[in-house]
């Protein structure tokens, strides 16, 4: 049995992760830049250099959000992004009236400053998608949201 699981530390924000990744040895940076390791047919990976996604789109995604206790509907109409780089990535929502009910899909939004938005609900979802294979981040969003009814 060869060993594919690994512990990760994450300085800047305080974080222990766990997972699993096919690497059966390598070597930490000091002798080569990067981290070397190997697969189990034999593939040799430089590790922590550059953006390969392969397929995947690399997003973050919050909570329900909700004003209050969750008994109000939120009218949102513009989005503050913090953001480092403008463009680099995309803005979702996912909104509910009920938990149990079917989510509705806004966005994608592209991001300038501010964001005009127009969607309602009793609890939103926020996703960031990034849009190019480049090193994005983003910061505290704000919302323009206001309590409201169903008009």
């Amino acid at each position: 049995m060869e060993c594919n699981r690994y512990v990760a530390y994450d300085y800047a924000e305080n974080i222990w992760t766990t997972g699993s990744m096919d690497r059966t040895a390598g070597v930490d940076r000091g002798v080569f830049r990067y981290p070397m390791y190997i697969k189990s047919n034999g593939i040799l990976y430089e590790h922590e250099i550059g953006y390969n996604y392969d397929t995947g789109t690399p997003f973050a995604e919050t909570g329900p959000i909700s004003i209050g206790n969750g008994e109000n509907l939120m009218n949102v109409v513009e989005l503050i992004p913090d953001e480092k780089t403008l463009g680099d990535v995309t803005a979702k929502f996912k909104t509910r009236f009920y938990p149990t009910a079917a989510e509705t899909t806004y966005g994608p939004f592209t991001m300038s400053n501010p964001t005009s938005v127009r969607f309602q609900g009793r609890q939103v979802r926020m996703r960031v998608e990034g849009n190019t294979a480049s090193d994005w981040r983003v910061g505290i969003m704000r919302l323009d949201a206001r309590q409201g009814g169903r008009r």
